[in-house]
Order: C-alpha cells, then structure tokens, then sequence
C-alpha cells in the first residue's frame, strides 16, 4: 500500500515556527554578508582567530531556514553573498581568510570547512550550479597541494579536531562530484582518526567515553562522527555504524543536561566532561554552549535517519524546546553562548558579546542559534514512503501521494496542550502510512481515529496505514501529568517536567509568568514555568533555577 510520499510546504505555528520566523526576520535578514566576506577578500586574519567561520555558519543557517520560509529577500541575500565568497577565490583555487604564510595554522582549515558548508548546503538545497560545485572542488584541490603527504589532523587546533571536521564535506564533495580523490581523502580521515593522539572512532566503537576521546572538545569532535555517518551512508560497514551510535548512546547518557544540550569544563561550557551526571555542581565551568545544542541536533538527525528510532526524536524535541528556544533572546537578535550556570542554583541568562574586536557583533552561538532552529523546524516531518510526525506543535502541511493533494492540519496548542487534532483536506482519497512519534515520557498515549481508540506503545512510531480523505481525523491525547524526576547519579536532587517541557523556578511573579509562559504552575509556593521562558529578560534580576534539594511536591 506504501506510496512514495512529496512534502511540498510545511508552516509550523507553534513555539519552533514562531522563533524561526522571527530570527530569519530580526537576524538572518540584518547580516551585512558583504561584511562577513571581506576577510576572505581581504585576506588579513593574521591572529589566527575564527572570523573565517562566520559566513559559513550564517549562509548555512540562512539556506536551511529559506528553505522552510522560501522568503524571496533572504533568498536574494543568498544568491548575492554565495556569488561574493566565489569571487574571492584565486587562480590557485583558494578561498581563506587566512594570508599565505599563515594559512593551514590556527583555525584556517576550520574556517575553510564552513566555506564548504555553506557552498554545498547551498549546491544541495537551493540549485545545483556548475559554478558552485567548480568552486568546492578548485579550493579542495589547492587545500591537498598545501597538505601533500602531511595529516591533517597536525593543523589548527585540539589536537586536530576542527580541522579533521572538514572530513563531513570532503564526502559531500566526493558524493557530488564523484572524483576519486575526494573519496580517499576521506578515507584517510578515517584510517588517522581524527586527531593526532588516537583514533577517536575505533576509540568510540570500544565505548570509551566522548570526555575520554581527544580533549573532549564536544561539538568539534561531534563534527568528526558526522563526517563518519555522512561516509557510512554511501559506504556502510558494521565498525562505522557501531562507531557513530556507540558514540550517540554515550554522549545521550553521559553529556546532554536535563535541558537537552551539553558542553561543561571551561568557561564557556565548550567540552565533554561527564556532564550529565555533574550537571548539580555548583562549581566546574560553565554548562551547555549553544553551538554543542546546534551540533547535536545534527547528530539526532543522521542517528534518526539511520535507525527509524522515535527516541532519538525525543532528544530533538528535548533539545529544541528546552535549549535553544531557552538560548534565543525572545526579539530573535541575539543568543546565549553558554547557558545559565549552575542550574542547581539561581542564575541567569546572558545574551552573548561580540569575539572579535574589530569584526562586527559575531559570536559563534549567535550565528549557529538559528541554524538549530532550521534544523529542528525542517525534521519535524518527514516522508520517504511513510509521512513522519516528530514534533506536534500546531502547524499546516501540505503533501501529495501520487496524484493526490493532500493538506493536514494540527491544532491543540503542543506542547503546552496535551491534546493534538490533525484533520486533512484531500482531493481525493489516498493510501499510505503515518507513522505517529509516541514520546517515550508518555507513559499512557490514547490516539483516536475516525471512532477507533488505540492505545500505542511508548517510545515508538505507532503506524497506521489506510485509505485517507477529507473524512479522516485524527487525535492524539498525551499523558502530559506533571512529573518530578531525580538528578543522574544523584537522587538528592530533583526537577520538574510537563510533557518535553523541563521546569525552572523562575524569580518573577505569578502574573507575569502566566502571561508570557508556555507552560506555568505553582508548587509549594514556588512558580515554576518552562524552561525556555525563565530568564527571558536577560537580566541579573531575572533569575531560574532547575535543580533543587528541597522537596517540592
């Protein structure tokens, strides 16, 4: 009965939608890309700093949310800074920041990885312009002159990791182009290991720890296994697969917060460190930088689209409702590069400052902030010959099967609702699957349809496959009860859930919370409201905190 299955438009409306269209309006569209070009024109990064990782990040993000909005001025702005950035490539086929006596040293190779990024989202997404492939392949050419027999891995910085990275889109090029050396450069990334001190794949396939792996640089090294699946997807041997999701289970179990992000150590929350069972330390670094949130949501995505596992949905949605819409500023102009520390404790949230001195308002979470929501916005569903429901906030998606038109409406007001209606218009009737993500926090889901009542298992797809029509309705009840759970590895302390919703003790009045939250309760004389609104002031006044000792019931 299964039917290759088109998505054709999607609109959410909910929480995600919402903050995507806003940071698109208020952010993506305020960039001076001519700005963001003028290092790679001008070739004077000489400090061996990052600002070559700007224009990447930002026209990546811009392209991925262009592709949900289709907004025709963003897609303007693409056009023009994608055709800026090719003109600054030399005869020798290099795009850098960096000047010649300089170039492969400090973040060099980073910065050329996002180049990439951003060309071959746009190649992949946009339109697959000879231009453009010529481009990747004349700047990779001239990156392997400069390396010749080196590894690369002896470059930049953590031991080689950012620069390893480069790894993901050297497959990408391969997949594209079909050039053999693409293919065995790959390779050999893979056969190094990714860094100069181990083999953090065969390392992460024998379960060794990610704190354990390199230096633990978490969203660099996650890069690194993203360029592993990327490979496994056109070349799938059994020690790669085990690699990639040895490395997801342990990072899900041993790094990711409450909150659904990770990153802990340093002052700036940039490192794998055991960090969930330490996330109710007081003292040890700060906890959880937007672009580690971003980068696992990545890694979600490929882990999902290997193993069909609604789980690993559940860690997006975690992710996306809790992390970094909790990460935007509420105008959409500005992130927080680390997250509020500790959560054990009152704190607040900070929105982030410029890196560079001379080189406008760019922070590497505020550029890869918007990048996460596309990424969240664009996964909430699916279709290859089932349509995929991953995130049920209120939305309209309009698809076709075969010759049939069909638009699917969900209302309910997800995730603060625990009810979820989708109704369909059709123009004619229609066989396929739907496959329903049942949350794993849902201990007891209830889906009707058309007078049917089923009673899913959790942690699963529940699939249904029929004929659909206008006539078809379904509705999903969520068993959203409010739930208090223990610390990892700590049972002293607790916090509150709603459903994906993780609650924070937030240092407003009742009235305000219950006007601008999504979720909001009182408990033994404490408002608590979700996480992503707590804080949202952006002020030291405005504090939230997750983790308590006290029993609150």
């Amino acid at each position: 009965m299964n039917k290759e299955i088109s998505l054709s438009k999607i609109k959410l409306n909910g929480p995600l939608g919402k903050a995507l269209d806003i940071s698109v309006c208020n952010r993506l569209k305020k960039i001076n890309y001519t700005e963001l070009v003028d290092p790679f024109r001008f070739r004077n990064e000489t400090d061996y700093k990052w600002r070559c990782e700007f224009w990447g990040k930002i026209v990546r993000s811009a392209i991925l949310a262009w592709k949900y909005t289709q907004d025709d001025e963003l897609l303007a702005m693409i056009k023009a800074t994608v055709k800026d950035i090719i003109s600054t490539q030399t005869s020798d086929g290099c795009i850098s920041s960096y000047p010649t006596d300089k170039q492969l040293d400090g973040w060099d190779i980073w910065g050329r990885k996002y180049i990439l990024a951003g060309l071959l989202r746009y190649y992949e997404v946009v339109e697959q312009t000879p231009e453009v492939l010529d481009a990747c392949c004349k700047m990779v050419d001239h990156m392997f002159r400069q390396l010749g027999s080196r590894n690369i891995a002896d470059y930049g910085q953590h031991f080689g990791l950012p620069s390893a990275s480069i790894f993901k889109y050297i497959v990408k090029l391969y997949k594209y182009s079909g050039k053999n050396e693409y293919l065995e450069y790959a390779r050999t990334i893979i056969t190094v290991g990714a860094t100069h001190l181990h083999n953090i794949f065969e390392d992460a396939a024998d379960a060794v720890l990610p704190a354990e792996l390199a230096n633990g640089k978490a969203y660099e090294m996650t890069s690194c296994f993203e360029g592993l699946a990327e490979y496994y997807n056109l070349f799938p041997e059994d020690k790669h697969l085990q690699a990639i999701l040895k490395y997801y289970k342990n990072v899900r179990d041993n790094e990711i917060y409450i909150t659904g992000t990770g990153g802990f150590k340093d002052f700036n929350g940039e490192f794998w460190y055991n960090g969930a069972l330490r996330q109710t330390w007081l003292h040890g670094g700060s906890m959880g930088e937007t672009c580690v949130t971003t980068t696992w949501l990545h890694y979600c995505q490929y882990i999902l689209e290997l193993t069909e596992d609604s789980t690993v949905a559940d860690e997006m949605e975690r992710s996306a409702y809790n992390a970094l819409l909790g990460a935007m500023k509420v105008d959409g102009t500005n992130w927080i590069h680390r997250n509020p520390t500790p959560l054990a404790a009152p704190s607040s949230k900070k929105v982030s400052i410029p890196q560079m001195d001379d080189f406008g308002d760019y922070d590497c979470c505020l550029a890869q902030g918007p990048e996460g929501l596309a990424t969240a916005v664009n996964n909430a569903f699916s279709a290859k010959d089932k349509l995929y429901i991953n995130f049920y906030e209120d939305a309209q998606v309009d698809f076709s099967v075969k010759n049939c038109n069909i638009s699917m409406i969900l209302s309910g007001n997800y995730p603060s609702n625990n009810r979820v209606k989708i109704k369909f218009t059709a123009d004619s009737k229609a066989d396929f699957t739907f496959a329903l993500r049942i949350p794993a926090w849902s201990e007891n889901t209830v889906v009707k349809l058309n007078g049917k009542t089923f009673t899913p298992e959790k942690g699963k797809y529940f699939e249904i496959e029929q004929q659909w029509s206008s006539e078809s309705e379904i509705e999903i009840i969520f068993d959203m009860k409010l739930q208090k759970v223990s610390a990892p590895g700590n049972e002293n302390f607790h916090a509150f859930k709603y459903g994906p919703l993780v609650l924070a003790h937030d240092s407003r009045n009742a009235e305000v919370l219950r006007s601008k939250s999504l979720f909001m309760t009182e408990t033994d004389g404490m408002n608590f409201c979700d996480y992503a609104t707590s804080g949202n002031e952006f002020s030291p006044d405005n504090t939230l905190q997750v983790w308590f000792t006290k029993k609150l019931e």
